[in-house]
């Protein structure tokens, strides 16, 4: 009798569990729905929109009342033109690297160049080899200054397909090379003659970059605190990793060096929608810079 009770028991317990498997689920989704609300209203993710401006490029050497804002928070005009480099050391890790089969060692050191889209990274790989973006094209460099490899127009071989389609070492340091470039010099580049700003509304500015300038897309969006005015996100499509992707740039720290703020911890973050709500995990890019100064 006793047995058969225990026997009674134990097929009771796998379907007590099943039944609990759909609640499970459903306790999960709700707090991936709840984090998705909090990441999209409380972090700087959320998409704050200011007054309504007329939406025209500004003119040849005049900035609008954003990027001016802008401008004075990262230190000033004078001192983004009286310098000629940024050097970092940054920690970069995330799910993209491991989707594309590649990245580069913990603590590199990132040194761009101002004026120009000119990046060095060191190391790239274990061997440390050293990789050089300049405008579209590619170098990869032995410890000693031998050349290993070399593209001249990384645009004609991106690997873009997905996502998931896999990239060699060119590509990563073309992806690297020209982004920490577009993010370092975010400050000078509301000066160039070259990028058209536009002031979508008071916070809001969106850069055409032509087809000259190695960038994620031609067209972004960057939201900068209306108060402060340092940067809070900035959107685009990384073509150079995936040619349809939606990419959410969020800044969730900035460190001051010798007086001058820089954006200390990024993470990309997929959208659900071009310009629109992001997904809290998981995080495709991670972006950490230990040390920072500008030159």
């Amino acid at each position: 009798m006793c047995s058969m009770c225990s026997m009674g028991v134990f097929r009771r317990r796998p379907v007590r569990v099943i039944a609990a498997i759909p609640a499970f689920l459903l306790l999960l989704l709700a707090g991936y729905g709840l984090w998705t609300v909090y990441d999209n209203t409380l972090t700087p993710a959320s998409l704050d929109q200011g007054t309504s401006a007329n939406p025209q490029p500004s003119p040849l050497g005049v900035l609008s009342l954003t990027a001016e804002r802008a401008l004075k928070a990262y230190g000033g005009e004078a001192a983004w033109k009286g310098a000629t480099t940024v050097d970092s050391t940054v920690t970069v890790g995330g799910l993209l690297f491991q989707l594309k089969g590649l990245g580069i060692p913990a603590h590199a050191r990132i040194t761009v160049d101002i004026q120009r889209p000119h990046t060095v990274i060191q190391p790239v790989d274990a061997a440390g080899d050293v990789g050089m973006l300049d405008g579209f094209s590619v170098t990869i460099l032995s410890p000693s200054g031998t050349i290993l490899d070399q593209r001249t127009d990384v645009r004609d071989h991106l690997q873009n397909a997905s996502i998931t389609t896999r990239w060699d070492r060119l590509n990563l340091v073309y992806f690297l090379g020209y982004a920490f470039w577009s993010y370092y010099t975010l400050p000078y580049q509301l000066m160039r003659p070259d990028i058209e700003w536009t002031e979508l509304s008071d916070g809001l500015l969106q850069a055409d970059y032509g087809t000259n300038l190695p960038v994620h897309s031609r067209i972004q969006r960057f939201w900068f605190d209306r108060h402060t005015g340092l940067l809070r996100r900035n959107d685009y499509t990384p073509v150079a990793a995936a040619r349809d992707a939606r990419a959410a740039n969020v800044v969730f720290e900035h460190a001051v060096s010798n007086g001058i703020p820089y954006t200390s911890k990024r993470r990309v973050k997929m959208s659900l929608g071009q310009y629109g709500w992001v997904l809290p995990f998981p995080d495709f890019i991670t972006i950490d810079v230990e040390r920072w100064q500008l030159r």
